[in-house]
């Protein structure tokens, strides 16, 4: 009588198969898609030269986008009694600068609007990042960066973490054992910003944004583009320093070598502790 034969498939850990950049190979299927309108909205955010007549036809476009805008163009920040009705007066009475910011917010926001994919984190994560592209849109000037693009880095900074979280909530599919909480966290904490910088790829946006996003917590490891990763670096430490969705740390910026390389002083840190909260609560008011 013939015995059978019982084999055993042994599964390679999820956090491994990470580390190792095989998920490079076979992540295609989770790679976050960005909007219909993203490339064009991200091509307008690194135009400096870009018109008001431009803004207005892109924004005319989308529902939510024309939402956003008139929203802003209401609220207690443009200090007006006068009500705006329509898009091309709240583009004139914001002013194109801060509209463009609120487009690549909301486009971006797009990404995690499905819990399923990305659970709680998702959402957690994008609103982060857009307390960090505030920061990095208001600290760029006295760095020699332009504010449009800095926002863009800093609202991209992490969009690495919802690839991973994508890839450990769809591990089976990978013939991979999904990660323990523990092993999701430690993961995003090492792998996050060499995965933007993939994303970065993978959508086809300028390289130049490359070096903000994978090093924005090394800066000094920047080859081509090192004061951007300083600004998107110090951006990141001060919405931790303000908690914007994220882990406290009251950290002394004074005493950071990379803050006093853009040019942020005490002066100019005491402006944005005044300052930064309450453009952020306005931004978490404009995405809701």
């Amino acid at each position: 009588m013939a015995s059978s034969l019982r084999v055993e498939v042994t599964q390679g850990r999820w956090a491994d198969w990470m580390r190792s950049g095989d998920w490079e190979r076979s992540a295609n299927t989770a790679i976050p898609m960005l909007p219909a309108q993203a490339q064009e909205i991200v091509n307008l955010a690194l135009d400096p030269d870009v018109t008001a007549a431009r803004i207005v036809a892109i924004v005319s476009r989308d529902p939510v986008l024309a939402t956003r805008v008139v929203q802003l163009a209401n609220s207690a920040f443009s200090a007006s009694s006068t009500e705006i009705t329509s898009i091309n007066e709240a583009v004139v009475r914001v002013g194109t600068g801060l509209v463009r910011n609120v487009m690549t917010s909301t486009c971006l926001s797009a990404l995690a609007a499905g819990p399923h994919v990305y659970g709680s984190r998702g959402r957690e994560c994008i609103d982060h990042s857009i307390g960090v592209a505030y920061l990095a849109s208001s600290i760029a000037p006295a760095a020699g960066e332009e504010s449009s693009e800095a926002f863009l880095y800093g609202l991209l900074h992490d969009v690495g973490k919802l690839l991973i979280i994508k890839l450990a909530r769809q591990a089976k599919r990978y013939s991979v054992v999904p990660p323990s909480d523990e092993e999701l966290e430690q993961v995003v904490a090492e792998q996050h910003a060499k995965a933007a910088g993939y994303l970065l790829r993978q959508w086809g946006l300028p390289g130049r944004l490359r070096d903000p996003l994978v090093w924005h917590h090394e800066p000094d490891r920047a080859e081509e583009r090192p004061v951007s990763a300083a600004v998107a670096y110090a951006a990141n430490r001060l919405a931790h320093r303000y908690g914007f969705v994220c882990s406290l740390d009251d950290f002394d910026p004074t005493a950071d070598p990379v803050f006093e390389r853009i040019g942020l002083d005490a002066a100019a840190v005491a402006r944005l502790d005044l300052e930064a909260p309450e453009l952020f609560k306005l931004a978490g008011k404009l995405k809701s």
